[in-house]
């Protein structure tokens, strides 16, 4: 049977119009990260009718993600997530067009990485050092872009937000993104904005038992698929309605 998008995407033009419909099949966004947060945005976008995604994440499956993570099963353990991703994502949607880079992103490869790929960008990683200059580098460029704020150890969706980095409160990873933009990179620290939107969740962290942490059987904290796929809507959701009004 043929793939009819008009079809498929009928309420997608019913919601944006087809105007917005024809704006997001010939968009390119880049989501970087595809993990608890990112797997979500990306399927979120795909099923909206973005006609083309970059996944990167040179990251493979295990199981204990599954928690969490979209295209983790006890069959996809060991695959890297991007090529796993993407074979879901085109089952969604045949005429998607994605490329997939199991890299990780550095200072030294970055522009070589991101080249022609930063108009539309979704950061969804938690590595404080990459996020730092990721987010750094997206400024400078210009490009319509959220980052993920923390999602581990909370229980309640609802305390998600969307912000500015400068005024975000409650989230100790962009606690930490705002503190390393202003000390490495001259960020304002006088209340200024920084123009890059974030989410955030202002509950409160909830950590394992200290025994079970030390021991190793527990991580510090865990991670609900609730929370960690609420922001990755949120993510594709802000970038969607800034290509339709774009």
């Amino acid at each position: 049977m043929e793939f009819d998008k008009k079809l498929a995407f009928r309420g997608i033009r019913a919601l944006y119009g087809n105007d917005g419909f024809e704006k997001l099949q010939n968009t390119h966004v880049t989501v970087i990260g595809v993990g608890g947060i990112g797997s979500w945005a990306c399927e979120a976008l795909c099923r909206t009718g973005v006609g083309s995604l970059t996944l990167i994440d040179n990251d493979t499956i295990e199981i204990t993600n599954l928690n969490r993570q979209l295209h983790t099963t006890p069959k996809t353990v060991n695959q890297t997530k991007v090529e796993t991703l993407a074979a879901r994502l085109k089952e969604i949607n045949p005429t998607i067009k994605i490329e997939c880079l199991c890299v990780k992103l550095t200072p030294e490869n970055i522009d070589e990485v991101l080249a022609g790929k930063t108009e539309y960008v979704c950061e969804c990683i938690d590595d404080i050092d990459a996020k730092t200059y990721i987010s750094n580098y997206l400024h400078k460029h210009k490009s319509t872009f959220i980052v993920a704020g923390g999602a581990g150890g909370r229980r309640d969706p609802t305390k998600l937000n969307i912000g500015d980095v400068s005024t975000a409160n409650g989230d100790a990873l962009i606690s930490k993104l705002r503190r390393e933009l202003r000390k490495s990179y001259g960020f304002p620290n006088n209340g200024q904005k920084f123009n890059i939107t974030c989410t955030f969740s202002t509950e409160k962290p909830i950590y394992s038992s200290k025994e079970d942490y030390i021991s190793g059987d527990l991580p510090a904290f865990g991670a609900s698929m609730s929370v960690t796929a609420s922001a990755g809507l949120l993510i594709s959701s802000w970038i969607i309605n800034k290509i339709v009004q774009g």
